[in-house]
């Protein structure tokens, strides 16, 4: 997930709450459990998903189901986490009343996994937004790839994918020949898309949660259908990317075992150091995070930018890539061109502190800034 320091105290929102609220509603709820299950139908699953937007209406409407979900504690009552749940004990997805009906009948088996999960997206397909810049920064040259938010570590093999660049006058650059193949639509100013994928000799990742969905266990086959049970009904192409990535990458580190990731569970500022501290000195170093930082609160944020200014003289070269909501970070939002409006749901992609491009949050679109 992307969710950092909040979620020792349990603390998550989506993503579009964080980027429209900021911190004040970390908890992505509203005072009142109704008003929030309603504002997330006609806010977020709207034009999104039509079966959450119907669910979520009917809970509003349903004291029954509204009481039980208000025992929890505040942080675990947002809709996604319980729909989340939901889903990932196979409620019927035939119409939101058997949704709903399901939900009340099992809502003990619900509650026990609201209690023990938390809200967390792996989106890879955020690597076709992210990619030009990473190929960038290398310049051709081995690098050490660290994300921080890394969830599951799907964002750290962008080398394994293929990539389709869709220009608005139907060309369509292609990279790599991996699978999935991750699509994103381009505009805005000219830049030189990559011509071949980076050379990742080094992957590091930090989460206060990190998910195993890599490894041929139980475990990691369960947490991959938790992360599947977390993309929305009716967003098909998601899931079927999410499991693509899966398989990809579980069956390179089958043959290559050696690349897996090192990851520490911790804190995006106290723990970063102790992953930092592992990364080769001689390779560059390229760090980045998407939708992180927006689920802590202003202190954190400057702590974190500021650490990321220390980090810049490091020997082997330095380049921070952050990918966040608008005004999420400190500094960044001054740094998009005068006159460019940031469009409701786009993330700021800004390397080194310096914003170069407006992306969709799942990595759908893309708008290169002029420089």
């Amino acid at each position: 997930m992307d969710g950092q320091r909040p979620e020792a105290t349990g603390v998550h929102v989506s993503e579009a709450d964080a980027q429209r609220q900021g911190i004040a509603q970390m908890t992505g709820l509203e005072a009142e459990t109704r008003l929030a299950y309603a504002r997330f139908g006609e806010r977020e699953a709207r034009g999104n998903s039509p079966l959450y937007e119907e669910v979520s209406g009917a809970i509003a409407r349903d004291d029954t189901l509204l009481a039980r979900i208000e025992t929890l504690p505040a942080a675990k009552r947002q809709p996604n986490l319980v729909l989340g749940a939901a889903r990932y004990l196979n409620a019927p997805e035939t119409g939101a009343d058997a949704f709903v009906t399901w939900m009340v009948e099992h809502w003990d088996a619900v509650e026990r996994v609201v209690r023990g999960r938390a809200t967390q997206t792996n989106e890879a397909g955020r690597c076709a937004t992210l990619l030009p810049f990473v190929v960038e920064a290398a310049q051709g040259r081995p690098i050490a790839l660290v994300e921080v938010g890394c969830s599951a570590g799907l964002a750290l093999f962008p080398d394994l994918y293929a990539y389709r660049f869709d220009a608005a006058d139907g060309v369509a650059d292609r990279v790599g020949a991996g699978s999935p193949e991750l699509a994103t639509a381009v505009s805005g100013a000219q830049f030189d898309l990559p011509m071949g994928l980076p050379l990742v000799a080094w992957r590091g990742g930090l989460d206060l949660n990190p998910l195993d969905v890599l490894s041929d266990s139980a475990k990691a086959r369960d947490n991959a259908r938790w992360l599947e049970a977390l993309v929305w009904p009716g967003q098909t192409t998601r899931a079927e990317r999410l499991r693509g990535c899966i398989a990809t990458v579980r069956g390179h580190l089958g043959t290559h075992p050696g690349e897996r990731p090192v990851v520490v569970r911790g804190d995006v500022v106290d723990d970063l150091d102790e992953l930092l501290r592992q990364v080769p000195d001689e390779l560059p170093l390229v760090l980045f995070h998407s939708a992180v930082l927006a689920y802590t609160d202003e202190a954190t944020r400057a702590e974190f930018a500021d650490r990321m200014r220390e980090i810049a003289s490091r020997p082997g070269g330095f380049t921070w890539i952050s990918n966040e909501g608008p005004g999420v970070m400190p500094g960044i939002a001054e740094t998009v061109p005068e006159g460019v409006e940031v469009p409701a749901g786009r993330f700021v992609l800004a390397v080194d502190g310096v914003a170069r491009a407006l992306v969709g949050p799942h990595g759908q679109a893309i708008e290169f800034l002029a420089g």
